[in-house]
């Protein structure tokens, strides 16, 4: 077994400033759309609620115009993740549990890790600020909401009430808006309503209240990328292991994506002519004895856009083919990778050289499964549309049950490879980082098992994976456990199962699903 330490990979800013802490990088050089005219000064948005949660949601807003001095008590989220075994599930992506070690014992490794927030203003690193136009905000009396919670109806109407509320506020806001619409819209919801209906149970899965209002909004197809909240967030009264700069470091940043196409920072080492997708199956809720599966492609390119495209629904008989995670038959594996590339074509007007595609379960051909040849209708498809030049290479990531052991108080750190075989590898996507001293875990950090078909070298296939886990720009986290390709996933599954029937075509762009 061959062992190696993979460098950190670095992400690039404005002015080709390098680092490999988001944070950093942004305090040092500003947002790399600076350097690439698609930076925007000015972030517009209107906000859905009642009076009070109108008023409450500005004033908490307001507080990230100027510097926030972190505190020694806040602490980085832990990047811990895990992949079911048996249906490629991502059942955790972030582990927020208190850490058992005081990791934070000097205040200047505490700074690094959890540095001052500048102030999101025209004057800071950020070069942008929050704007609002009072006159688009949509008031939602509470006290419409309140009568809905207190009538007699099942938990389910009630959930489904309030969602007709807010989704019909938002097509009015947008209807009305003769000023332009705005960027974002937020709406802010009662805390009165998640503790009544954020959960619903229900016989074919229960209803998450905050996933399916997101569903129904995004399907209206009026492509304004929406932004929801809790009220106890904006008044203070929300317990989080975060801290007020680590909270504005965040938000901004998820913000600052969202508005189209506005890149907070791209990775240097990365090819620009290789298209990566992450393949990822959902339940439908409906589904009869919950059979039915839909398929999720996401594909990414080096400046982090990506977009996302749902495949047909299926059928997906465990009892029958004996395991529990779905794979695809030849022509569906052809068809959706044909789809979604020719949308990656046309929307980022490049073809790709290479093709990379990242799945949690293993690629099947006609030897696993005489049915299933996901494998040959994957390639085929790239060699269709793209040429028979096109690289590819098809990655399984899975959750490994190896764990190395380190002599000292740490684990084994990030970046640690373990080839098993030119083809096989264990890779510590968490870990000990040399960048903060530390570990900001609580548990022994669990690799990834690695496995590729493919012509590039494993040791290249784990350095882009490393890579990726620095893209996710729904925080500023300085990496996460999984790839974007598949970390994502897991999100994007959660909001599509609860997609209308009659919805119009869905937005393909993957920040509105943040």
């Amino acid at each position: 077994m061959e062992v190696k330490l993979l460098p950190e990979p670095l992400i690039e800013f404005a002015n080709d400033f390098l680092c490999e802490d988001p944070k950093k990088g942004i305090s040092s050089m500003g947002f790399f759309s600076l350097s690439n005219n698609s930076h925007k000064s000015e972030i517009s948005y209107a906000v859905i609620g009642s009076k009070k949660e109108i008023k409450k949601y500005k004033e908490w807003l307001g507080q990230f115009e100027s510097f926030i001095e972190s505190t020694s008590s806040g602490k980085a989220l832990t990047v811990n993740h895990e992949i079911d075994d048996e249906t490629g599930m991502i059942n955790e992506l972030f582990g927020e549990e208190e850490n058992t070690k005081e990791d934070f014992t000097e205040d200047a490794i505490n700074k690094k890790a959890n540095p001052d927030f500048p102030g999101f203003n025209s004057d800071s690193c950020f070069k942008c600020k929050f704007i609002n136009n009072s006159e688009l905000d949509y008031l939602v009396p509470q006290k419409k909401i309140d009568d809905v919670l207190n009538s007699k109806k099942k938990k389910k109407e009630l959930s489904d009430e309030i969602i007709s509320i807010y989704k019909d506020a938002y097509s009015d806001l947008l209807e009305d808006s003769l000023t332009g619409k705005p960027d974002i819209i937020v709406i802010v919801i009662p805390d009165s309503v998640f503790k009544k209906v954020g959960n619903v149970k229900q016989v074919k899965g229960d209803i998450n209240f905050r996933r399916k209002l997101k569903a129904e909004i995004l399907g209206l197809g009026l492509n304004v990328p929406i932004q929801l909240i809790l009220e106890s967030t904006v008044d203070n009264t929300k317990k989080s292991i975060q801290d007020l700069s680590q909270i504005a470091w965040n938000y901004c940043i998820a913000q600052y994506y969202k508005t189209g196409n506005c890149i907070p920072w791209t990775i240097k080492d990365i090819d620009a002519d290789t298209c990566y997708l992450g393949i990822s199956f959902n339940r439908v809720l409906d589904g009869e004895n919950n059979r039915l599966q839909s398929s999720i492609a996401q594909a990414f390119n080096k400046g982090g856009k990506g977009l996302v495209f749902t495949g047909k629904q299926f059928e997906w008989r465990k009892e029958i083919a004996k395991v529990a995670t779905p794979h695809l038959k030849y022509e569906y594996a052809k068809e959706l990778i044909i789809n979604v590339l020719s949308q990656y074509q046309k929307i980022n007007k490049h073809t790709p050289k290479r093709v990379v595609i990242h799945k949690t379960s293993d690629f099947w051909d006609t030897y696993n499964h005489p049915d299933y040849n996901e494998t040959g209708g994957l390639l085929d498809g790239i060699k269709e549309l793209l040429g028979d030049e096109t690289e590819v290479d098809l990655v399984s990531l899975k959750s490994s049950k190896i764990r190395m052991l380190r002599n000292g108080d740490y684990p084994v750190l990030r970046g640690s490879l373990f080839k098993l075989s030119d083809e096989v590898a264990i890779l510590y996507t968490n870990g000990y980082i040399p960048y903060f001293n530390t570990y900001q875990g609580a548990y022994t950090p669990a690799p990834l098992e690695i496995e590729n078909i493919g012509e590039t070298p494993i040791d290249d296939i784990a350095k882009e994976i490393l890579a990726l886990t620095k893209m996710n720009f729904n925080n500023s986290d300085y990496c996460d456990g999984l790839p974007i390709t598949i970390q994502f996933s897991s999100k994007v599954g959660e909001i599509i199962q609860y997609f209308p029937k009659d919805s119009v075509e869905l937005p393909n762009k993957y920040y509105f699903y943040m």
